[in-house]
């Protein structure tokens, strides 16, 4: 990154400190991201979630954490070195990711109360200051339980492609509140492929298995794509109407070749390098249409990834939070649905923290297991990842 940013300067094309920012949070996203893909997805063949909501909830909950917590909080997210200026830093990136009119974006934050305990104000205040969170109160009358009021919130924040994110019976008396981000987007393609020639194709799997898959062709577009003949990946840039956002497809050369670039990615930084070095070509493109929906539970990942201290009824500071009792995240729930089309994308995610007392190629076809990301180009944020098996 010092090295780009000096070559950058003496192009005369000075990246600012807030870009330089900017560019460390999506990093910290990127690299959580990883981390935690190698917890929930490796042994999933279709997996969706978004590094952006998981991440940035738990930034917003860190607000309330104090002492070993928030430590590990911060440390667990990569967010350490950005001190206090990751808030105004996600700030900014929310009031960017809302202003957006090429593609349909829009993400929000939402905190619901129990009204039995009395919340720290400052906290209230930073959410709403800094992550536009609204704060409502839990109904524990309300017809259906206290989940629906918040599941009916959710259904339309996403357009209702998240449905009944909280089971009945997830919110009790001890249910101090629930934190909540949703995230929806729906783009169009540059240039949309044609659905007349969508048809059932095979499918390569690992081991030499085949099976048949929607799969959209004919489409020939100029785009950037990036050979790896070293690390034996493709990877190509499929732009949405605007050009800031895109879906960019890493696609193994070999047929089995998906287990030794998820071990690769693992590595810090090295998602990054998926959306550098890309060069410019005419190329037929062939992906499937499908649609893919995940539902994840993230405390134990979360633990185990090492932030125990938020999640233990003995140990955790959320003193910035509540002053009355001992407070601790019970669950971090994600929910998330994309489906890519001949037209473009529609993808939604949310994401819910429960506070609880106590060669380069002329042709690119997607014929065999691959990951996938949507980001944004301007801030670097991954908005939705996944892998499409088949």
């Amino acid at each position: 990154m010092v090295v780009l940013s000096i070559f950058l300067a003496f192009m005369g094309q000075l990246v600012s400190a807030d870009q330089q920012q900017q560019l460390a949070l999506s990093s910290a996203s990127s690299d959580f991201s990883q981390r935690l893909y190698q917890k929930v997805a490796l042994d999933q063949s279709n997996v969706i979630y978004s590094p952006y909501s998981i991440h940035s909830l738990l930034t917003m909950t860190s607000l309330g954490a104090r002492g070993d917590t928030a430590a590990e909080m911060k440390n667990v997210l990569g967010i350490t070195s950005l001190g206090e200026s990751v808030h105004s830093l996600y700030r900014e990136t929310i009031q960017q990711l809302n202003s957006q009119s090429n593609v349909q974006l829009l993400t929000g934050n939402a905190i619901f109360i129990n009204p039995s305990y009395p919340i720290v104000p400052e906290f209230i205040q930073e959410t709403a200051d800094e992550y536009f969170a609204l704060t409502d109160h839990i109904d524990f009358s309300a017809n259906g339980g206290p989940e629906k009021p918040i599941n009916d919130y959710v259904e339309v924040k996403t357009e209702h492609m998240i449905k009944d994110l909280l089971e009945a019976g997830t919110i009790d008396n001890l249910t101090v509140m629930l934190l909540v981000n949703t995230i929806f987007f729906n783009g169009t393609w540059n240039s949309p492929f044609d659905e007349t020639k969508t048809r059932k194709q095979d499918f390569q799997l690992p081991g030499g298995a085949v099976k048949q898959v929607d799969m959209m062709n004919g489409i020939q577009i100029e785009t950037n794509v990036k050979t790896d003949d070293v690390n034996k990946f493709d990877v190509a840039e499929i732009a949405f109407t605007g050009s800031r956002f895109a879906m960019y497809i890493a696609l193994p050369q070999e047929v089995d070749g998906i287990t030794d670039l998820e071990i690769l990615l693992q590595k810090p930084g090295k998602v990054d390098e998926l959306f550098t070095g890309h060069g410019s070509y005419n190329v037929q493109m062939a992906i499937p249409k499908f649609k893919i929906e995940t539902k994840l539970e993230l405390k134990d990942v979360l633990v185990d990834m090492g932030m125990a201290k938020a999640f233990s009824d003995t140990l955790a500071d959320f003193a910035g939070l509540t002053q009355k009792g001992q407070v601790y995240i019970s669950k971090v729930i994600h929910k998330a649905v994309i489906e890519v089309q001949e037209s473009g994308t529609v993808a939604a995610a949310v994401t819910a923290a429960e506070m609880f007392e106590r060669s380069l190629p002329v042709f690119f076809i997607a014929d065999h297991p691959f990951l996938f990301f949507l980001r944004d180009k301007e801030t670097g944020q991954v908005i939705f990842q996944g892998k499409f098996s088949g």
